[in-house]
């Protein structure tokens, strides 16, 4: 990735090496957030991790010290520092099982300072997308698009305003999904969702339009124009009996099997 940084945060980077490596605990420095993406506007803060032994950092974990906030080392209006405590095990952590979210994190990740030897290889096997729960994902994304325009027919039905406002996020966020699963894209959580599905290349062409009148006008009518849309984009069919299936096991009982819900998967 071109690491084209405004120069307030290229400061701000300095700056936190210089301050962070005079820890001897401390393994790495790594740059994370809107300053890796190049979706930094000049007022962005910094996000960073800083990589710690396992032990360390599994000491500040049970401790509750996993986040910092630092405010004195930027030398522009809005700037700050922000960050996580990790270690090398989660990383590779992250790249065994990870979430797309916590994958997302380590994609366009750069390390600024270092004791730890390939670490930019770790991170970057944490950024890869997971193409072995491709398929599985995929249908089950499919199955929740159909379960969330069912929702809202129930929603209306009721005149249920809770019910609608659920339906119609979900199946904006399963409908999306679809789309960057299809691309073999990450999700990267609720944040940067939208711009991230704006960039897909292959996606339906109105569905940006169809997921904007969904959540401004929820209804039967939008909800089944984005999944009619996405589904037939997909091309996987499947019977409401499946779908109703795949919903229990990944959004209701996937307790059982201690993975997260879906929509954090």
């Amino acid at each position: 990735m071109d690491r084209n940084l405004l120069p307030q945060h290229g400061r701000l980077i300095a700056r936190a090496c210089e301050r962070f490596s005079t820890d001897p605990e401390l393994l790495a420095l790594v740059v994370a957030g809107s300053v890796a993406h190049g979706l930094a506007s000049p007022a962005s803060d910094l996000d960073v991790m800083l990589v710690y032994p396992d032990a360390a950092a599994e000491a500040r974990y049970e401790q509750g010290r996993l986040t910092f906030f630092d405010d004195t080392l930027a030398d522009y209006e809005g700037g700050y520092l922000d960050g996580k405590v990790i270690s090398p095990s989660f990383i590779d952590e992250v790249a065994l099982h990870g979430s797309e979210p916590a994958r997302w994190a380590f994609e366009d990740a750069f390390v600024a300072f270092s004791r730890v030897e390939g670490l930019e290889e770790r991170i970057a096997a944490a950024a890869t997308y997971p193409e072995l729960e491709h398929e599985e994902k995929l249908r089950d994304f499919v199955a929740h698009v159909m379960l969330m325009e069912w929702f809202m027919s129930e929603a209306e039905k009721r005149h249920d305003r809770y019910l609608a406002s659920f339906a119609s996020s979900r199946l904006a966020l399963y409908a999306g999904r679809t789309v960057l699963a299809l691309n073999h894209m990450l999700y990267p959580h609720h944040k940067w969702f939208l711009w991230r599905l704006e960039r897909a290349p292959r996606k339906p062409d109105d569905l940006l339009a169809q997921i904007d009148a969904l959540l401004a006008r929820p209804s039967s009518e939008t909800a089944g124009e984005l999944a009619a849309s996405v589904t037939a984009f997909a091309g996987l069919e499947m019977p409401m009996s499946e779908a109703v299936s795949c919903f229990m096991r990944r959004s209701e009982w996937n307790w059982r099997d201690g993975r997260p819900p879906l929509e954090d998967a």
